[in-house]
């Protein structure tokens, strides 16, 4: 039985480890390439605000099951998992988003915006790990709480450009990058030291 305090410290995990994945700080100087988009923000941002809390939700209570029918090892998902997470956190760091998809001004807001530009592989795959790691209870809010930061990230990123720059979201969004690298690593390890 987990404690209220324990819920609370994994909840806070989930939550920090997956906005920094999402990276919506990062992925806004981009989100300003889409058509009026300062007309169409409340739009677009409560769209992200169900949609990706929606697609992590389902990615991550599905995700085990298709594991149990395709026959696949946790331990070997926490290698691939970790080798795609790295490389997302080397694309960020390069100067890229979290996804290398380009906004197409004629799609949909919900892709390629929602995703892959927000929920990317790396996001999914966090999530579906996550199960492996924390209680239920703790993915399920962590999820939630990072989803509505995304939407708060989003909603008033008009605000965010004017105090901080674009320059200076850039910056923040390569230092969560680092945070996803050292979560990538540690995957990778676990993943190998299993077979070890």
């Amino acid at each position: 039985m987990v404690d209220a305090y324990q819920l609370a410290i994994a909840t806070i995990s989930v939550a920090t480890q997956l906005f920094a994945v999402i990276d919506p700080i990062g992925a806004v100087p981009l989100l300003f390439n889409v058509p009026d988009y300062e007309r169409r923000i409340t739009k677009i941002s409560r769209l992200i605000g169900v949609a990706v809390p929606v697609i992590l939700l389902v990615f991550a209570l599905v995700g085990p099951y298709i594991f149990s029918i395709f026959g696949i090892n946790i331990n070997d998902f926490k290698i691939a998992g970790g080798i795609i997470l790295l490389i997302v956190a080397i694309d960020i760091l390069r100067g890229g988003t979290s996804s290398t998809v380009p906004i197409n001004p004629d799609d949909y807001i919900l892709v390629p915006i929602v995703t892959p530009l927000l929920v990317g592989p790396g996001a999914i795959t966090s999530a579906i790990i996550y199960m492996t790691y924390y209680p239920i209870a703790a993915v399920i809010i962590g999820i939630i709480v990072s989803s509505f930061f995304t939407y708060l990230t989003v909603r008033y990123s008009l605000l965010l450009v004017r105090v901080m720059g674009q320059s200076m979201l850039k910056m923040i969004g390569r230092f969560f990058s680092l945070i996803i690298a050292s979560w990538a690593v540690q995957l990778i390890i676990e993943g190998i030291t299993h077979f070890v």
